[in-house]
């Protein structure tokens, strides 16, 4: 082999060196952004089941009392849902608020949680009357 040649397979065999382990760098840093983007959804996932479970048990008890109006209802719920929350990892905001049909009271209450950097929005409407706390807004017409 002349000098040229072993100059140009040195530099050949540089080249696919970096390239090889610019690769690998790239397949761990999105390894590790895969991995913090599923414990992530596993954190909000949790924290929404603990949230559904508080007023699942909550509303069993409730529901055994005379049912309430399904605003103050919304409004009980709203206070058990934003405690019974728990506290997300750094990057993730949750945000509560009542929701319900334009031009009526509230019944029901919108909970939201987002992470920008991952691109994550998890969103979960619980509902006053599906959890036994007041009469929906049809019987309660009717039984007036």
């Amino acid at each position: 082999m002349t000098l040229v040649e072993v100059m140009v397979a040195s530099t050949v065999m540089a080249l696919a060196s970096v390239s090889s382990a610019q690769m690998w760098g790239d397949s761990v840093a999105w390894s590790r952004r895969v991995e913090e983007r599923q414990e992530l959804l596993r954190h909000i996932d949790a924290d929404l089941r603990r949230r559904e479970h508080a007023l699942r048990q909550e509303a069993a008890v409730a529901a055994e009392q005379a049912p309430m109006p399904c605003s103050a209802a919304t409004g009980w719920m709203l206070e058990l849902l934003s405690r019974a929350g728990t506290v997300l990892p750094a990057g993730a905001e949750q945000h509560l608020e009542p929701a319900g049909v334009e031009g009526l009271e509230p019944e029901m209450v919108l909970v939201v949680v987002r992470s920008a950097t991952h691109h994550i929005e998890r969103r979960r409407l619980f509902s006053a009357a599906a959890h036994g706390l007041c009469l929906p807004v049809a019987t309660q017409e009717v039984g007036t």
